[in-house]
């Protein structure tokens, strides 16, 4: 992003990085003997990178059949004429919407969202549709997902 500070991770930051992306609840003491550091220069790397902002947080990734959530969609926004600002906070304010994008091509907006069954779908998606400054949406349902991570390799 414009302006963003990037910041210069040496190799065993990168390394931090990639087994905390794998599993963030792993012991500094397991850390540090992968890293071949301390424990105590483990936790500190890990803070470091966390009050650096490259470390977002630290989550729990839920398996959305095992919480009953069954249906999977991506969905294109078209918005009129300069509304794309006052649908983006409505789209993101959503719970079942996991994720939006500005994005340039045929639509505004794109969006993933998961939700319980289709007649839920079917139902935000007519709520999508009447946000004020929304001009269509072209929905595809995920059949079947092959890869999904949020792990970047550094």
């Amino acid at each position: 992003m414009k302006g963003e500070k990037i910041l210069k991770l040496d190799a065993t930051d990168k390394k931090l990085l990639n087994l905390l992306q794998r599993n963030s609840k792993q012991s500094y003491a397991d850390l540090a003997e992968r890293l071949e550091i301390s424990s105590s220069g483990a936790h500190k790397r890990t803070k470091r990178l966390a009050e650096e902002g490259v470390i977002k947080r630290f989550v729990a990734v839920v398996d959305p059949l095992k919480a009953g959530k069954r249906i999977k969609a991506l969905i294109g926004v078209s918005t009129k004429p300069g509304r794309c600002g006052d649908v983006r906070p409505r789209l993101i304010e959503r719970p079942d919407v996991l994720e939006v994008h500005e994005t340039a091509g045929e639509h505004d907006l794109s969006i993933k969202l998961i939700t319980k069954d289709t007649q839920t779908l079917n139902k935000l998606i007519h709520e999508i549709d009447r946000i004020p400054g929304v001009d269509s949406t072209r929905t595809s349902i995920v059949l079947k997902t092959e890869k999904e991570t949020t792990a970047i390799k550094l």
